[in-house]
């Protein structure tokens, strides 16, 4: 074959193979390009986080108040997630990311202490959680610790709760009615709706008790959110004061006696006082 032959021969396949060559460049470029914008996009969607803890802009506790009580009626998802949502919207709000990023739902399993169990309520776990995104550790524990001591001893739910309910101010209208208050003494669910049932007359199973522990909730998130708004303005000061009864205890069963007790809460609620 001449050179000439050859030349002839390699420009034929070129002009024969010219479409398939294109579309398969184009379509590799097409490619790049889609790639290039996916990573992009996860890149700026997935990215690393910023440093915990993250940052926080003061939140309006009556329009938090609200939203918990809503989140708890919504589909049945209870208290822990009514008290996180309640606080973790305002934020998306407020701050935008990373809050865009948090799923309120990884909250659910909170409620009733914990799928039912009567632990901690669930409303504090919800507040808790959120309270721990946006403080470091040392401040997350004076909060948490002031917002448990404050559920223990305020009269539940409360009269602002009560009067939304009554004015049509929730977002949502389960049960119209002033519900009774009380003290739960304990930061257990268990006790706290235990001691509640026993001071309304209201059975666990009832609207009304369903309806006591969405106000709280909403309760909860607000008081969660008036602590961390003092906080942010260097205003933080606990005003909490364990029962006399919890240093009575400690004395022979704390770190300086027995040692066998590691607690905080009010002990003869639920143990008898003995010599």
């Amino acid at each position: 074959m001449t050179m000439k032959e050859g030349g002839a021969m390699k420009q034929k396949l070129t002009r024969k193979e010219f479409l398939t060559l294109t579309t398969k460049c184009a379509a590799c470029a097409a490619a790049g390009v889609v790639g290039v914008s996916l990573i992009g996009r996860k890149g700026s969607a997935q990215g690393e986080l910023p440093p915990w803890p993250w940052p926080y802009k003061k939140l309006d506790p009556e329009y938090v108040r609200k939203l918990g009580h809503e989140g708890y009626w919504e589909k049945g998802y209870g208290c822990a997630y009514g008290a996180f949502r309640a606080i973790i919207i305002p934020l998306r709000e407020a701050v935008g990311y990373p809050y865009t990023l948090i799923p309120p739902e990884m909250m659910i399993w909170g409620h009733g202490g914990v799928v039912g169990w009567g632990g901690t309520c669930g409303a504090l776990l919800g507040a808790a959680a959120a309270i721990n995104l946006v403080c470091d550790k040392p401040t997350a524990d004076q909060l948490i610790h002031e917002l448990q001591g404050w559920y223990t001893q305020a009269l539940l739910p409360t009269d602002i709760s009560n009067e939304y309910a009554q004015t049509g101010k929730f977002f949502v209208q389960k049960y119209t009615q002033p519900l009774p208050q009380n003290a739960a003494g304990s930061p257990l669910c268990h006790a706290s709706v235990t001691m509640w049932c026993e001071h309304s007359g209201f059975r666990a199973s009832s609207l009304e008790r369903k309806e006591r522990c969405g106000r709280l909730t909403g309760d909860v998130a607000a008081r969660a959110v008036e602590l961390l708004n003092q906080w942010a303005d260097g205003q933080f000061r606990g005003i909490y004061v364990p029962p006399e009864s919890i240093a009575t205890c400690l004395t022979c069963h704390g770190d300086k006696g027995m040692d066998n007790v590691k607690a905080k809460m009010n002990c003869v609620q639920c143990h008898a006082p003995h010599p």
